[in-house]
C-alpha cells in the first residue's frame, strides 16, 4: 500500500483535547494528511479532538479526528489524527515550518552566543532550508 502524502519527521511538543481533558504529546510525523503523535494509551477511532501547540505565541489549535491508535508496547502508542479539510492540513504544515524556525533560533543562539529575534532567525533558515521544506519554493 503506497502513501497519499509524505510523511516528515517532526519532534513538536502537541497538547490533545479530548472531551475537555488535555494531555501533552509528542509529535512523530507530519504530513499534509494528517499527524503522528505518540502517546501513552489510545484513543478511540473517529474521536474528535482538538490539537494545541503550546510552542507558538499565540498558540496554534486546530481540530481533528482519531484516525488510528497502534500500542507497540504496554503503556507506548502510536495515534493517527487527519484533519477535515486541505486549509487546516496546510496550515499544521506551517505551523511546523514556525517550529523548526523556532528550534533553529534557539540552536543559533545557543551556538553563536548572540540572541537571534524571530525575524532574523526566520530570514536565515528561510535562505538556507525553505528550498527543501516540502512545499517551499522550487
Amino acid at each position: 500500500m503506497s502513501r497519499r502524502y509524505i510523511r516528515h519527521p517532526s519532534e513538536i511538543p502537541i497538547e490533545i483535547l479530548l472531551a475537555g481533558q488535555a494531555e501533552m504529546h509528542q509529535m512523530t510525523n507530519i504530513s499534509l494528511g494528517g499527524l503522528c503523535v505518540q502517546t501513552h494509551h489510545c484513543l478511540p477511532d473517529n474521536a474528535e479532538i482538538t490539537i494545541r501547540i503550546p510552542l507558538l505565541m499565540p498558540q496554534f489549535s486546530a481540530n481533528g479526528r482519531v484516525r488510528w491508535c497502534h500500542y507497540r508496547a504496554a503503556e507506548d502508542a502510536l495515534l493517527g489524527i487527519c484533519f477535515g479539510d486541505h486549509e487546516t492540513a496546510f496550515a499544521v504544515r506551517m505551523v511546523e515550518q514556525i517550529c523548526h524556525i523556532e528550534s533553529y533560533r534557539r540552536r543559533a543562539s545557543r551556538l553563536t552566543g548572540i540572541n537571534y529575534s524571530s525575524e532574523a532567525a526566520a530570514l536565515e533558515w528561510i535562505a538556507r532550508y525553505a528550498q527543501h521544506f516540502p512545499g517551499g519554493p522550487n
